[in-house]
Protein backbone atom coordinates (compact mmCIF):
# COMPACT_ATOMS: atom_id res chain seq x y z
CA UNK A 1 0.00 0.00 0.00
CA UNK A 2 0.89 3.65 -0.37
CA UNK A 3 1.26 6.50 2.01
CA UNK A 4 -1.61 8.14 3.87
CA UNK A 5 -1.97 11.81 3.05
CA UNK A 6 -3.67 14.18 5.45
CA UNK A 7 -5.34 17.21 3.86
CA UNK A 8 -6.13 20.37 5.80
CA UNK A 9 -8.45 22.77 4.04
CA UNK A 10 -7.77 26.48 4.37
CA UNK A 11 -9.80 28.44 6.83
CA UNK A 12 -11.85 31.41 5.78
CA UNK A 13 -10.46 34.75 6.95
CA UNK A 14 -13.88 36.31 6.72
CA UNK A 15 -15.63 36.80 10.03
CA UNK A 16 -19.30 35.82 10.16
CA UNK A 17 -21.65 38.76 10.42
CA UNK A 18 -23.14 39.29 13.87
CA UNK A 19 -26.82 38.50 14.20
CA UNK A 20 -29.04 41.53 13.58
CA UNK A 21 -30.23 43.45 16.58
CA UNK A 22 -33.80 42.66 17.68
CA UNK A 23 -35.17 46.14 16.84
CA UNK A 24 -34.33 45.64 13.16
CA UNK A 25 -36.49 42.53 12.92
CA UNK A 26 -39.23 43.30 15.44
CA UNK A 27 -39.88 46.99 14.81
CA UNK A 28 -43.46 47.44 13.69
CA UNK A 29 -43.33 51.12 12.80
CA UNK A 30 -40.98 51.39 9.86
CA UNK A 31 -40.86 53.99 7.10
CA UNK A 32 -39.54 53.43 3.58
CA UNK A 33 -37.29 56.36 2.60
CA UNK A 34 -36.56 56.81 -1.11
CA UNK A 35 -34.77 59.27 -3.41
CA UNK A 36 -31.67 59.27 -1.20
CA UNK A 37 -28.38 60.70 -2.42
CA UNK A 38 -25.83 58.02 -3.36
CA UNK A 39 -23.42 59.35 -0.73
CA UNK A 40 -26.01 59.19 2.07
CA UNK A 41 -25.18 56.73 4.83
CA UNK A 42 -27.08 55.34 7.79
CA UNK A 43 -25.69 57.98 10.15
CA UNK A 44 -26.96 60.76 7.85
CA UNK A 45 -30.41 59.18 7.78
CA UNK A 46 -30.54 58.72 11.55
CA UNK A 47 -29.45 62.34 12.08
CA UNK A 48 -32.13 63.56 9.61
CA UNK A 49 -34.83 61.78 11.69
CA UNK A 50 -33.20 62.48 15.10
CA UNK A 51 -35.97 64.78 16.38
CA UNK A 52 -38.44 61.85 16.10
CA UNK A 53 -36.35 59.33 18.10
CA UNK A 54 -35.65 56.66 15.45
CA UNK A 55 -34.78 53.20 16.79
CA UNK A 56 -32.69 52.40 13.71
CA UNK A 57 -31.92 53.80 10.29
CA UNK A 58 -30.53 51.64 7.48
CA UNK A 59 -29.63 52.38 3.90
CA UNK A 60 -29.95 49.52 1.44
CA UNK A 61 -26.98 48.63 -0.73
CA UNK A 62 -27.17 46.63 -3.94
CA UNK A 63 -23.89 45.29 -5.33
CA UNK A 64 -21.75 47.53 -3.07
CA UNK A 65 -23.51 50.71 -4.19
CA UNK A 66 -26.32 52.57 -2.51
CA UNK A 67 -29.66 51.55 -3.94
CA UNK A 68 -31.01 55.05 -3.18
CA UNK A 69 -33.46 53.99 -0.49
CA UNK A 70 -33.57 52.81 3.11
CA UNK A 71 -35.71 52.15 6.15
CA UNK A 72 -36.15 54.01 9.43
CA UNK A 73 -37.74 52.29 12.45
CA UNK A 74 -39.56 54.01 15.30
CA UNK A 75 -40.61 52.85 18.74
CA UNK A 76 -44.17 54.20 18.51
CA UNK A 77 -46.67 54.73 15.74
CA UNK A 78 -47.08 58.39 16.73
CA UNK A 79 -43.36 59.11 16.21
CA UNK A 80 -43.44 57.43 12.80
CA UNK A 81 -46.60 59.30 11.73
CA UNK A 82 -45.18 62.64 12.84
CA UNK A 83 -41.91 62.01 10.99
CA UNK A 84 -43.84 60.97 7.88
CA UNK A 85 -45.99 64.10 7.87
CA UNK A 86 -43.22 66.58 8.71
CA UNK A 87 -40.26 65.24 6.71
CA UNK A 88 -41.89 63.97 3.51
CA UNK A 89 -40.44 66.08 0.69
CA UNK A 90 -37.76 67.74 2.87
CA UNK A 91 -34.21 67.81 1.50
CA UNK A 92 -31.46 65.52 2.72
CA UNK A 93 -28.06 66.12 1.12
CA UNK A 94 -29.63 68.19 -1.65
CA UNK A 95 -32.41 65.75 -2.61
CA UNK A 96 -36.06 65.72 -1.51
CA UNK A 97 -36.77 62.45 0.30
CA UNK A 98 -39.98 60.53 -0.29
CA UNK A 99 -41.49 58.74 2.71
CA UNK A 100 -44.01 55.91 2.79
CA UNK A 101 -45.06 53.22 5.23
CA UNK A 102 -43.12 50.01 4.76
CA UNK A 103 -45.13 47.19 3.16
CA UNK A 104 -44.75 43.49 4.03
CA UNK A 105 -42.48 42.21 6.76
CA UNK A 106 -38.76 42.43 6.15
CA UNK A 107 -36.81 39.35 7.22
CA UNK A 108 -33.14 39.96 7.96
CA UNK A 109 -30.77 36.99 7.84
CA UNK A 110 -27.74 36.71 10.12
CA UNK A 111 -25.40 37.47 7.20
CA UNK A 112 -26.92 40.95 6.80
CA UNK A 113 -29.13 40.24 3.78
CA UNK A 114 -32.74 41.31 3.76
CA UNK A 115 -35.34 39.23 2.01
CA UNK A 116 -38.93 39.96 1.20
CA UNK A 117 -38.52 43.72 0.93
CA UNK A 118 -41.43 44.61 -1.29
CA UNK A 119 -42.10 48.29 -1.63
CA UNK A 120 -43.41 48.99 -5.12
CA UNK A 121 -41.37 46.34 -6.92
CA UNK A 122 -37.98 46.93 -5.29
CA UNK A 123 -35.37 44.12 -5.35
CA UNK A 124 -36.07 41.10 -3.16
CA UNK A 125 -32.50 40.42 -1.93
CA UNK A 126 -30.42 43.37 -0.81
CA UNK A 127 -27.66 44.22 1.67
CA UNK A 128 -28.30 46.69 4.45
CA UNK A 129 -25.57 49.09 5.59
CA UNK A 130 -25.86 49.85 9.26
CA UNK A 131 -22.25 50.84 9.84
CA UNK A 132 -22.50 54.36 8.44
CA UNK A 133 -18.96 54.11 7.04
CA UNK A 134 -17.86 55.25 3.61
CA UNK A 135 -16.43 52.01 2.26
CA UNK A 136 -17.01 52.64 -1.43
CA UNK A 137 -17.09 55.88 -3.31
CA UNK A 138 -20.37 56.34 -5.10
CA UNK A 139 -20.84 58.80 -7.90
CA UNK A 140 -24.15 60.47 -8.43
CA UNK A 141 -25.00 62.03 -11.72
Amino acid sequence: MGRTIQVEFSKSFRKPAPPPSPEIIVSKYKLYVSNLAWKARSNDLKEFFSQFNPVSANIVFDDRKSAGYGFVSFGTKEEAETALSELDGKELMGRPVLLRWREDKEVVKADGEAEGVKVNEEPEAVVIDSSGEDEAEDKQE
